[in-house]
């Protein structure tokens, strides 16, 4: 007794694709899983400290980045107080002892003329300008 066996097309074309995928599977999981080595040059730290203003350079870098602080006025007595700031030049707001200011920076104290401000644990004293003293006023005298 002889044994034919009869692979029909749909079969073979069905053979043909598993064998293909099983040599895609195979192909791809070993070129995924091995290291692959490092192209990229050792950049200097000097090239990085002089290119620091760099906005997408400070994306990706630890340090925070600089906050122009303006001190606009202060209203501080007993208990109350608050400092009213201008950061990088935008409008003036408001803001009170112990409250973040911006990233990394906080206002840690309102004093009568400036401003206590901590910033990558380095505190700094901002000053207030003084109005200069008006004229004396005429007195009113109701008729």
């Amino acid at each position: 007794m002889t044994f034919a066996t009869r692979v029909s097309p749909p079969q073979m074309v069905q053979v043909l694709a598993l064998v293909a995928a099983l040599v895609g599977v195979a192909t791809w999981s070993s070129l995924l899983l091995t290291t692959a080595e490092s192209h990229t040059p050792a950049v200097a730290p000097q090239l990085l400290a002089v290119r620091s203003d760099s906005p997408a350079l400070q994306w990706f870098s630890n340090q925070m980045a600089p906050v122009d602080i303006k001190v606009s006025g202060v209203m501080a007595g007993g208990s109350a107080a608050v400092a009213i700031l201008s950061l990088n030049d935008g409008p003036p707001r408001s803001f009170l002892p112990g409250e973040r200011v911006g990233p990394g920076v906080k206002l840690v104290a309102v004093e009568g003329d400036g401003v206590v401000i901590e910033q990558g644990g380095e505190r700094v004293r901002l000053g207030v300008e003084r109005l200069a003293e008006g004229g004396v006023l005429p007195r009113l005298v109701r008729q």
